[in-house]
This record gives structure tokens, C-alpha cells and sequence, in this order.
């Protein structure tokens, strides 16, 4: 049923364009825009304007219909969405359930990566430091975060999607709060040299030419370098930053070694699924998760990435 209702869904917004859907579960916050509704005979209808409020029994009971709000009410209701997100997750964290923790995360994250509003990152600097440090600056990783952000936000998507994928992969293997901490971090700041990059190198569709997979080459260790200049990040960090384009085969960069810390090993992986399942190139469109998995698990089995690490990845991205 689900299903069908997707695709009546889809066929609708292929005609109405200007209309974005909304989740049942999140009705409750958009009190305070107009919602549109489909009638029986396929025609987008106002619902209610900004200043009408919801009915709170219908809204305990979930039977209001699907509802659409306008695409230039999308920045506003984006807005609204991931404030209270992050409300949502410093009170999860301060509850210190890391059940709670990571539901508000994975919310997050899921209206990040694949929600039908398809969520900005501006405000992500807010959540990382609610999911880090509580309700503490820290102007350290702020600061690392706003180059990033100020170079590419192209590498802070790409970023996000790491963390987010190592959140997953940390929660399902039951990590200590610590190691979480220090694990998302990583991959948080994993390409944190890309900064230092030309731009046109970072966001390029195009497939590298030999002079730039050179240059592209060089943010792992700028990445570490930079890091080391930040005095309250942990060692791994910057040691992630250096080694996570590292293979156990040695076939990998900058050094081409085969001891990789596990956090390198561990990010490199997630990283390179990444880019297959989020990045649309010219020469290759992004690939379905099994598809991406399948290309790298062809890699693990030259050993050039810890099998366990695979096999847990995949687990948790099932579960």
C-alpha cells in the first residue's frame, strides 16, 4: 500500500512541480504555514492558510490527509524543521540516553540526506556542536567547519554524509559516548584539507585529469597539517585526515603504507561508499547502495579494506 501511495504521489508532483510533501509525523510543526492537500480528483487544494492552527485531536489521532506546503515556503519551513531537530537532540543528550541521542541524529540526518525537503546544511555547525560539546562552544571545530563550509559546500555535504554513515555504523556497534565523539569527529573532519584545494578541482563532475588527481591528491596531508594547528582536537583526527585514502594493500596515498590507524580505515571505507552512492559524476551517475557495496566489496577481497569492517557496515546499513 505504501508503495502505491508513492507512486500516486510522484505522479502527482511530476504535474505540480511547485508543491513538496511533507511527513505525517512532522504535520505538527508546520502550524504556521499554509498546507495543501490532493483532492479525489488529482487537484492540489488549500488546506489552510498561515494563520489557521491545526486541530490538536486530529493531529493525535494522525488523521490528517498527505500534506503539501509551496515551494517558496521551503526555506522558512527548513528553517523551523531543523531548529527544532536540534532542540529535539540537546535534550536527548542531555538525558545522556544514547537511545535518544540517536534517534534525534538519525531524524537529522535522515531529513538531511533523503528527506522530501531535502534539508540545507547551514545550520549544521549547531548540531555538530549540541552532538559534541552539549550546549559548549567550541570555537576550534566551529572554525574548522566554517573553512570548510566557506571553500565548498559541495565537501560539507560530502562530510555530513560521512559522519552521518559513521554515527550509523558506531551506534550499531555500541561505541562508548566517547568514542562516538571522537569516531564522528573523523569523519566529520576527513577532508578537512580540501579547504586548501582550487574549488574547481573539489567540485568538478569531470573525471580528474593526471596534473589534477595531483593537486587533489595533496588535502590529505594539508588536512593534517591544518588539523595539528587546532589544539583541542584528538590525534586521530589528524591522523584520520592523513590516512583515510590509505589501503591495506598499500596501493593507497599519500604514502602508500599498509599499517592505517582503524579510524583512517574505518572513514575510508565509509568515504569511498559515499561517493559512489551520493556523488553524480559525468562519467558514472550515483549507484544504488547494493551496487556500491558490491563495487567495494570487490576491493575487500584484494584486501585493500578490513573485511570486518565491511561486513559490519553492511549490517548496519540492513538493520
Amino acid at each position: 500500500m505504501a508503495v502505491i501511495c508513492n507512486n500516486i504521489c510522484r505522479k502527482i508532483l511530476n504535474n505540480m512541480p511547485d508543491l513538496i510533501p511533507i511527513k505525517k509525523s512532522h504535520i505538527k510543526y508546520y502550524n504556521n504555514f499554509p498546507l495543501y492537500y490532493i483532492s479525489k480528483n488529482g487537484e492540489a487544494l488549500l488546506y489552510k492558510n498561515a494563520d489557521k492552527k491545526l486541530d490538536k485531536d486530529l493531529l493525535e489521532r494522525n488523521q490528517y490527509p498527505q500534506f503539501f506546503i509551496h515551494k517558496e515556503d521551503k526555506v522558512s519551513v527548513v528553517e523551523k524543521l531543523q531548529r527544532v531537530l536540534n532542540i529535539k537532540l540537546a535534550r536527548a543528550i542531555s538525558s545522556k540516553g544514547l537511545y535518544a541521542i540517536k534517534k534525534s541524529l538519525c531524524n537529522i540526518v535522515e531529513e538531511a540526506l533523503s528527506g522530501p525537503l531535502g534539508v540545507t546544511l547551514e545550520s549544521l555547525p549547531e548540531t555538530i556542536e549540541i552532538l559534541f560539546y552539549g550546549v559548549k562552544k567550541n570555537s576550534d571545530l566551529l572554525d574548522a567547519l566554517t573553512a570548510i563550509n566557506n571553500k565548498s559546500s559541495k565537501v560539507v555535504e560530502h562530510s555530513v554524509n560521512v559522519l552521518a554513515l559513521t554515527a550509523q555504523y558506531c551506534f550499531f556497534k555500541r561505541y562508548s559516548e566517547e568514542q562516538i565523539k571522537t569516531f564522528c569527529l573523523c569523519a566529520l573532519l576527513h577532508d578537512f584539507g580540501s579547504s586548501k584545494i582550487d574549488k574547481k578541482i573539489i567540485e568538478t563532475k569531470e573525471k580528474l585529469t593526471d596534473k589534477e588527481y595531483s593537486i587533489y591528491k595533496t588535502h590529505t596531508i594539508k588536512g593534517f597539517r591544518e588539523i595539528e594547528l587546532y589544539p583541542t582536537f584528538d590525534k586521530s583526527i589528524g591522523i584520520t585526515a592523513l590516512e583515510h585514502h590509505e589501503r591495506l594493500d598499500g596501493s593507497g596515498y599519500p604514502h602508500g603504507i599498509k599499517q592505517i590507524s582503524f579510524e583512517a580505515q574505518l572513514v575510508g571505507l565509509i568515504d569511498s561508499y559515499e561517493a559512489l552512492k551520493y556523488q553524480d559524476k559525468t562519467f558514472r551517475k550515483a549507484l544504488k547502495p547494493y551496487d556500491a557495496l558490491q563495487i567495494i566489496k570487490t576491493d575487500v577481497v584484494a584486501e585493500k579494506y578490513n573485511k570486518a569492517i565491511f561486513v559490519d557496515l553492511c549490517s548496519c546499513l540492513i538493520k
